[in-house]
């Protein structure tokens, strides 16, 4: 079991390694800053490929042949699927996104990197109004906050067992409990778990003279879930933040009326993939070529959950001497931040192949499905 920990610990590496900026209090805290409604904007154009992409991997890899394991028969199997990122995924557009405080300093910025994109992106900056004098002022600038991490593909790795039932019919699980990150050697706070189910069943044994034909026909259901937690923390603010904060406009206090709780902070990340078709394959020797054909959806949410002290505008600091101080204004949000995407019935084909030699087998396959061409693979060790 410590083993196959380990390799889901792989892949939800990468989701770390896509959300540690967000895991930095700075970044969580200055992109709220700019307006919930803004952030979670910019946040759903920057995680969109990879929140496609990693839902569907959740689906793949579930068989690599349309002939259902005999009767009690069964096989381990681990591999992954690796899904390419398309250009047209690495970079959003930022007109469309209607923002309000937030947008690039240089207005000529008409683009930004994904997180599979490449490059540091444009410095953006919040804007707000002095009240004062009703005009816009620069609050403050956030450099990095949509770079890419130069991901060229997303992968999705798995362990599988299957097992032959009766009527031809073959049962597989993925499961793996809750894992404690700091038990695995990570500086990461948080968890993680994944389970799944998958059902093939042989269809040419309920349709007359079907049988006699040289070749299998299978149809297959498969669902998958994962839940990971992620710890954050965004402290609400202090007397301190302001020490030494003097001068013309200058912002010494703050306000933040009916505080909440702010040490159970979390970024919950939850995707899961529901996959139906049918397979169909041709035995020759060790070697069993397969095409498929179906339809898959995937969900995928990651939200900042728990109670976060967001700056939401500037006031008068009328407990000052200097009448042109400011203070800034702090709102309480619970679960601000909610990235959340939701496909439709997607079509899904593939062709692949796998090689079998005695108790051991290796297999491989292409597939395409919403826009993303993408490759299967695994190892095999049956009974």
């Amino acid at each position: 079991m410590k083993a196959i920990s380990k390799l889901f610990f792989t892949g939800v590496t990468l989701m770390g390694l896509s959300l540690g900026k967000a895991n930095a209090q700075g970044d969580v805290a200055a992109v709220m800053s700019a307006g919930i409604d803004d952030a979670n904007k910019v946040l759903n154009a920057y995680f969109e490929p990879f929140a496609e992409s990693f839902g569907m991997g959740l689906a793949q890899n579930w068989f690599n042949t349309a002939s259902p394991l005999k009767l009690l028969r069964f096989n381990v199997q681990l591999g992954a699927s690796f899904i390419p990122i398309p250009d047209e995924k690495k970079m959003f557009e930022i007109a469309p996104l209607g923002l309000a405080n937030l947008r690039p300093v240089d207005p000529t910025v008409t683009m930004a990197p994904t997180l599979h994109g490449d490059g540091d992106g444009p410095v953006w900056a919040i804007y707000g109004r002095n009240p004062a004098n009703n005009q816009e002022v620069k609050i403050q600038e956030i450099a990095g906050l949509t770079s890419g991490a130069g991901l060229a593909a997303n992968a999705a790795p798995f362990v599988q067992f299957n097992l032959g039932l009766i009527k031809k019919t073959e049962v597989s699980i993925r499961f793996v409990p809750t894992l404690d990150f700091s038990t695995l050697g990570s500086d990461i706070g948080g968890s993680a778990g994944l389970w799944g189910v998958g059902v093939k069943h042989d269809l040419m044994q309920w349709i007359p003279f079907m049988g006699k034909l040289p070749f299998s026909l299978s149809g297959y259901f498969n669902y998958t879930a994962l839940n990971v937690e992620l710890n954050t923390s965004v402290p609400a603010p202090t007397a301190a933040n302001y020490a030494g904060n003097t001068g013309p406009g200058a912002v010494t206090g703050f306000r933040l009326d009916n505080p909440g709780n702010y040490d159970n902070q979390k970024l919950a990340l939850n995707a899961n993939a529901m996959g139906f078709g049918v397979i169909l394959s041709k035995k020759l020797l060790m070697f069993t070529p397969y095409v498929s054909a179906g339809f898959l959806r995937s969900s995928f949410s990651l939200k900042t959950a728990g109670d976060y002290a967001i700056q939401t505008g500037l006031e008068e600091n009328t407990a000052t001497a200097d009448p042109t101080d400011l203070r800034e204004i702090y709102t309480n949000y619970n679960d601000p931040i909610n990235i959340e995407f939701n496909s439709a019935n997607t079509m899904r084909v593939g062709a692949g192949l796998r090689v079998k030699l005695l108790i051991f087998g290796l297999h491989g396959e292409i597939f395409n499905a919403g826009g993303y061409t993408g490759y299967n693979l695994g190892l095999s060790l049956g009974f």
